[in-house]
């Protein structure tokens, strides 16, 4: 199986992380962001794979071909199920597993989505981008991030 990095030296100068904060699944809050932003996200063939941690992240994309415009949609949490070493001969011995939550950036753990637009030319148009986003019902909150990420290199597509 192939491993493709996702380095954010091979996107433009002008690219803007958003940062969405919500309790909706990622593929209801792909939908509403559809909706909200007349664009055509849909769910890539593979996720982002973190084999350090078996972790899966869902990834969507768009590429509006008219406004030159390219949408990244990715989830920065993943529900990993392990199973503790617990002595078989014990007791209380249990094979019950343990979810454990991982970010893929783990700088930015409180957020649950990022959205990457590359090609914006003004401000203006990514402040409309962040009012439609807050309109939708079941986003808490969404922001700009900064664009410097201290593990970039966990952006791996499988």
């Amino acid at each position: 199986m192939n491993n493709h990095k996702l380095n954010l030296n091979q996107f433009p100068q002008n690219f803007h992380l958003i940062a969405i904060h919500s309790d909706l699944d990622e593929f209801r809050l792909a939908y509403f962001l559809n909706e909200k932003l007349n664009i055509s996200l849909t769910r890539r063939n593979k996720d982002i794979h973190l084999a350090e941690n078996n972790a899966y992240y869902s990834s969507y994309e768009f590429l509006d071909e008219t406004k030159y415009l390219k949408w990244i949609f990715f989830s920065n949490k993943s529900l990993v199920s392990e199973l503790p070493n617990v002595d078989d001969n014990g007791l209380f011995s249990s094979r019950s597993s343990v979810k454990n939550e991982i970010s893929l950036l783990s700088n930015k753990k409180q957020v649950d989505y990022f959205l990457i637009v590359e090609n914006i030319a003004n401000k203006s148009y990514l402040e409309k981008v962040l009012k439609k986003i807050s309109e939708i019902r079941g986003v808490i909150t969404s922001f700009v991030s900064d664009n410097k990420l201290e593990n970039k290199e966990n952006l791996i597509f499988a």
